[in-house]
C-alpha cells in the first residue's frame, strides 16, 4: 500500500509540475508576461534547477568520493545563486530592496542549516555517520 501511495503521488507531481509548464506557456502567449506567470514560471525553474544541483551533489554520476559536509556545502553554495537569478528574473521581490535580498539570502542559510542538522540528526540515529553509510553502499556495489 505504500509504495502505492508514495507512486501516486510522485505522478501527482510530475502531473502538476508539466500542466503548470504547459498552461504558464498558454498564458505567456495568450496574455503576455502577466506576474503570475512570470513568478510560477520562476518557481517552477527554481525547482528544476535545485534538482539538478541535488542530483550533481548528492549522487555519484558525476562526483565520485566526496564528504557528505562538503556535498552539502557544494550545494548550498549553488543553490543559492540559481535562487537568487530563479528570483531576480521572476520578479519575487524588487530588485532595488536590499533588505528583501538580505532577509531572502538570511532565510536560504538558516533553512539550510535547520534542514540539514535536522537530517544530520535523524540519518545518525537510523543508520549511523552519512560516510560510513556511503562507504557500506559503495562495497556493496562492487560485489
Amino acid at each position: 500500500m505504500r509504495n502505492i501511495v508514495k507512486s501516486a503521488f510522485v505522478r501527482a507531481c510530475i502531473t502538476f509540475t508539466v500542466a503548470m509548464a504547459l498552461w504558464c506557456t498558454a498564458g505567456l502567449i495568450f496574455a503576455g508576461p502577466v506576474e503570475g506567470i512570470v513568478i510560477t514560471l520562476s518557481l517552477l525553474a527554481a525547482a528544476l534547477a535545485l534538482c539538478a544541483l541535488q542530483a550533481f551533489w548528492f549522487t555519484e554520476a558525476v562526483i565520485g568520493r566526496l564528504s557528505y559536509p562538503a556535498r552539502i556545502a557544494g550545494f548550498g553554495l549553488t543553490g543559492l545563486p540559481a535562487l537568487v537569478l530563479c528570483a531576480a528574473l521572476g520578479g519575487w521581490f524588487p530588485l532595488d530592496n536590499i533588505g528583501a535580498w538580505v532577509s531572502f539570502v538570511a532565510i536560504y542559510l538558516v533553512t539550510l542549516a535547520a534542514i540539514t542538522a535536522g537530517y544530520t540528526i535523524y540519518y545518525r540515529r537510523t543508520a549511523g555517520s552519512f560516510d560510513a553509510a556511503l562507504a557500506r553502499y559503495r562495497e556493496g556495489r562492487k560485489e
